[in-house]
């Protein structure tokens, strides 16, 4: 098991060997995730080991779990996202050795026969955030202020009320079609 993540693999020549990769790196080592993050302090955790499956398809199995610190898209606070996610990949040189892959494999491709594991770990890390991070309901300070109902944003006292008073753009034209018909 190696605690040092090399920068580029030969996935084949590891999943020959057995080869485990685990450690730790820093967060803000990891641009693409680094600008995603409310606060890229921390760091992520890995365990990436590969093998050859029974139809001797190059395998890598692990996880990958970090806190990442997300602004809120409700109340745009910072909160934590504990992740902590399997990974189960089958390398492939192009996409139609991707295709015949089964559903529960995910696809790995590599460039010029070399995994860069950096980006594995990043990517893992970026697909577990969600499309719009926010608290729970119940734990968002912005249910405290009242700014939410259901997770909707209130609308401001009286706003109803000017809805229905206002001039509605066609209905200069409502006027001059009841003009023409009489």
């Amino acid at each position: 098991m190696l605690k040092r993540l090399p920068e580029f693999v030969d996935p084949w020549r590891s999943a020959d060997q057995k080869r485990v990769f685990s450690g730790r790196i820093a967060l803000d080592q990891l641009p693409r995730l680094a600008g995603v993050l409310a606060r890229a302090a921390g760091e992520a955790t890995y365990e990436l080991g590969f093998e050859r499956d029974e139809k001797r398809r190059v395998r890598i199995r692990g996880g990958v779990g970090a806190t990442l610190t997300l602004e809120c898209q409700r109340c745009l606070e910072a909160f934590d996202l504990l992740v902590d996610t399997t990974l189960d990949l089958a390398v492939v040189e192009g996409s139609a050795e991707a295709e015949l892959l089964p559903e529960a494999i995910d696809p790995v491709l590599a460039e010029a026969g070399m995994l860069r594991l950096l980006d594995l770990v990043e990517e893992e890390l970026l697909l577990s955030i969600p499309q719009v991070p926010m608290h729970a309901l119940e734990a968002c300070p912005a249910r405290e202020r009242g700014d939410t109902a259901r997770g909707q944003p209130r609308q401001p006292a009286g706003e109803t009320e000017r809805r229905g008073q206002e001039r509605h753009p066609f209905a200069v034209l409502s006027q001059l079609k009841k003009d023409t018909t009489s």
